[in-house]
């Protein structure tokens, strides 16, 4: 990716005299922003534009070539393609729009591309993008005219749209904070989020990532990329829409659509995920500060209320706000007029007028070893303290570049002088107090991110030989595996299960009911039937022989004569665990509330597979049944240990077999603390590896 950012020629394909061509807005981006390499015009027409010759083929320059950044109509791309892999070109980038978007049939041409990129050894990032800049070379290719606005910064965009991205680098230069690398990636025909993620977590002149996408790649390779990062990377996922109307009708598929495993990825690898712009450019401001590593929070505020608006906020978000040393507290009564201002933490300045004091008092708290971060609020109207509330700000950006712990400044004046400020310090300015506890409580929580975002050591037990064995009986096409060959499988990855067998007719199902021992559970073991209580499907606690040849003949009414007999279990708290295989992401398990309010709450949490005991209890803490576990109003504590058991072998299962596209068990039966817990029914889609 190094090649397209740091190029050291670039031809642009695309340019005419014509005062309508898009192709000459590459051209002069290319000199609005000071590249500082060679640059070379394309176009069929030749001509000349901005002193630079208009060369009739790529083939004609007489210049080697690092970079070409195309747009013409999409059927001639392949050519022009062509062209560029002849002269040696092997970094690309297709803003050409006319592709898949418009249609499947427009995948013909993309497989031309393709091929061109494969047979040349060219790497290519779109089509239908609006290219990329690095502010640190002059490098920009937008076809849409930008002016290069403040200094280069140490933020990295990627946007799979190309009028989000010119969107942000608009918020980016509003907001004073420092665009440094931006990709507009497009279709992602060849080079996507996560080979750009790759690169810019290793460049050197990143230090905060923010993704747009519409869709997501490669999904578990974007959460091992993203994992063991120490810079933040925020990501808004749009294009939210659910998989209902295509996914199956288990749990498993029904509590986890496509934006929840998203979210829960994103939650797994360290990505900090966001919903609006807004919250974006919140984020952007958080993270361009120092992390701050505690709780311990100052205020310091020029108006009363405003000072009680952050405290509020404080508290809300968890912080503590100790109070300030008598040194600061008396530097500060020497100065004030009416000796009537708060010096408690949030500290009032209402009646001090010495701004240069101002800086100093921030300056003393920030050095305190007591606090870990700043909140320091100032408002002026900008007719008699324009110039000195201006100087302040800037002095305290100063200070908050310096300092390893956080400055929040948050400003109140009118919009020309707030605009005026932004474009003067390039330090994150906040307008609101709440705003800023809050984006500070995010620096503060976004915390280390995991080393590796899945399990890597298994459960030595397991038996994959004898699940591969079970699977390999199946046909190719999904099914629903019978209750038999289910139990096998869970048996063999270490599932308790409830003790059960089959049964054909009413004596075998009464002797098999007199061995497990009254009272008996009996169900229809027809594998199509997925809700069987809606459906009189199961009968519970049957006493008796008598009782158990009743059930018997209405449950072969209902789904034939296969039936399953189970020991019934003693009492406990229902659990559900269960899975499915995401497009992009691979394994998933869910687990929450089980029996019948599974559907009713849908209070889920879901996890990428594999996961350790660690992640596992994680999962369960975020389930908001997980305060039943250990116990409530005189019932005892259930076994939790056993249950973030089963759910780490459930996912090394789901893991080790994407043929079984989804897996309920439920309800899973948990026992007092120590007692263990088993399944009491169990269902799977399942198809062959073949």
């Amino acid at each position: 990716m190094e090649r397209f950012f740091q190029a050291q020629s670039v031809a642009v394909v695309g340019v005419s005299n014509s005062p309508t061509n898009m192709g000459r807005f590459m051209a002069a981006n290319l000199l609005e922003f000071r590249y500082e390499g060679s640059i070379y015009l394309v176009g069929p027409k030749g001509g000349a534009f901005l002193g630079h010759k208009i060369y009739p083929s790529v083939l004609d320059i007489p210049e080697p070539v690092d970079l070409a950044t195309i747009l013409i109509p999409a059927a001639a791309v392949p050519e022009v393609l062509r062209q560029c892999g002849e002269k040696g070109i092997r970094r690309v980038i297709l803003q050409s729009a006319g592709f898949r978007e418009l249609g499947e049939d427009r995948r013909k041409i993309e497989q031309e591309v393709l091929d061109l990129l494969n047979v040349y050894q060219m790497r290519l990032i779109g089509p239908n993008c609006i290219g990329i800049i690095n502010r640190h070379n002059g490098l920009a290719v937008p076809f849409m005219p930008l002016q290069a606005e403040g200094p280069p910064g140490r933020i990295a965009v990627i946007s799979q749209s190309g009028g989000v991205g010119a969107m942000l680098i608009d918020t980016l230069a509003g907001e004073g904070l420092g665009l440094g690398k931006f990709a507009s990636i497009g279709n992602k025909l060849n080079v996507n989020e996560a080979d750009l993620l790759d690169y810019l977590l290793e460049d050197n002149q990143t230090a905060l990532i923010f993704c747009y996408l519409e869709g997501i790649a490669q999904g578990r390779r974007l959460m091992e990329v993203a994992a063991g990062s120490g810079k933040p990377i925020i990501l808004h996922k749009s294009n939210r829409g659910g998989a209902g109307a295509i996914i199956a009708r288990s749990h498993s598929a029904s509590l986890s659509s496509d934006h929840q495993v998203v979210s829960a990825a994103l939650r797994q690898c360290g990505i900090v995920q966001v919903f609006e712009q807004r919250e974006a450019a919140e984020c952007l401001k958080a993270f361009s500060l120092p992390g701050m590593q505690g709780n311990r929070l100052a205020v310091i505020s020029r108006s009363g209320g405003h000072a009680v608006i952050a405290a509020d906020a404080a508290d809300e978000f968890g912080f503590t706000l100790p109070p300030y040393p008598a040194q600061t507290i008396d530097r500060v009564r020497e100065q004030s007029r009416a000796k009537v201002i708060q010096l408690h933490n949030p500290m009032d300045l209402g009646d001090l007028f010495d701004l240069q004091l101002y800086r100093e008092l921030a300056e003393m708290t920030l050095a305190r070893e007591d606090i870990d971060g700043l909140l320091f609020i100032h408002n002026y109207q900008g007719i008699f303290d324009g110039e000195p509330s201006r100087k302040l700000i800037a002095d305290l950006a100063q200070i908050g570049s310096r300092s390893e712990k956080p400055l929040a400044i948050c400003v109140f004046t009118p919009e020309a002088q707030l605009i005026q400020n932004r474009r003067a310090v390039h330090f994150p300015i906040f307008t609101d107090p709440r705003e800023a506890v809050r984006a500070l409580a995010r620096n503060r929580d976004r915390g280390k991110f995991r080393t590796l975002p899945f399990a890597t050591r298994r459960p030595e037990d397991l038996k994959p030989e004898l699940v591969r064995a079970e699977l390999g009986q199946i046909t190719p096409a999904p099914t629903q595996l019978s209750p038999l060959q289910l139990a096998r499988i869970l048996t063999a990855y270490g599932i308790p299960l409830v003790p059960w067998a089959p049964v054909q007719s009413e004596d075998e199902a009464v002797a098999t009911a007199q061995r497990f021992g009254f009272p008996v559970a009996a169900k229809t073991g027809d594998p199509l039937i997925l809700h069987k209580s809606d459906i009189g499907g199961v009968f519970l606690n049957l006493p008796d022989a008598a009782a158990v040849r009743q059930a018997y003949r209405k449950l072969a009414a209902v789904g034939g004569p296969a039936v399953l007999v189970e020991k019934m279990a003693e009492p406990g708290l229902e659990w559900f665990i269960g899975g499915r295989q995401d497009n992009q992401f691979g394994a998933v398990v869910i687990t929450g509330l089980g029996g019948i309010y599974v559907e009713i709450f849908r209070e889920t949490a879901i996890r990428i597979a594999p996961i350790d005991d660690e992640e596992a209890g994680h999962l369960l803490d975020e389930c908001r049944g997980a305060g039943l576990l250990s116990g409530v109003r005189g019932q005892p504590e259930w076994d939790r240990d056993v249950l973030t058991k089963v759910l780490v072998r459930i996912s090394w299962l789901l893991h080790d077999f994407p043929q079984i596209r989804e897996l309920d068990l439920n309800p899973v039966r948990l026992f007092p603390a120590g007692e263990g817990c088993c399944v009491l029914d169990w269902r799977a889609t399942a198809e062959s590896a073949l």
